[in-house]
């Protein structure tokens, strides 16, 4: 499994994690507009985290949806449909996460491959010294032999 696998699987027990409550708390009327409120503006920061770590380059469609999302629980909300509008922003603030995770995780690879060239160049190089240092023993060798 890769990174960005194991983190999409841990961001949908989340999400899971989340319905459950969403459920628990739609009985809180009064309540409920508060919470789509304050999950708009997590979705909010999510997004500009996300766009902080470059996700417009690596998780496009993620960063995209999350707009979208968050743009129609404002009108939810502003239509006064709060069950939507936290619906909507819960999906938004998701989408933004993925979005920050798959970023998170393309530079994290691009890291890994960065460090396993390096690793192979300093082999290369280690096999390089090896082999002089044997000429080198070689040399010492056929000298003391005089």
């Amino acid at each position: 499994m890769t990174l960005l696998q194991n983190r999409q699987q841990k961001l949908a027990m989340k999400w899971l994690v989340c319905l459950v409550a969403l459920t628990a708390l739609l009985g809180c009327g009064g309540q409920l507009q508060q919470l789509a409120v304050e999950t708009m503006e997590n979705a909010q920061t999510a997004l500009t985290s996300a766009n902080a770590m470059g996700a417009q380059e690596t998780a496009e469609t993620s960063l995209r949806t999350a707009q979208e999302m968050l743009v129609t629980a404002e009108n939810a909300m502003n239509t006064g449909d709060a069950e939507r509008a936290y619906r909507l922003a819960l999906r938004a603030y998701l989408h933004a996460r993925i979005a920050t995770e798959t970023a998170i995780a393309v530079r994290e690879e691009a890291r890994v491959q960065e460090a396993q060239a390096q690793l192979t160049l300093s082999e290369q190089n280690l096999d390089e010294v090896l082999q002089r240092l044997e000429a080198i023993k070689a040399e010492l060798d056929t000298l003391q032999d005089y």
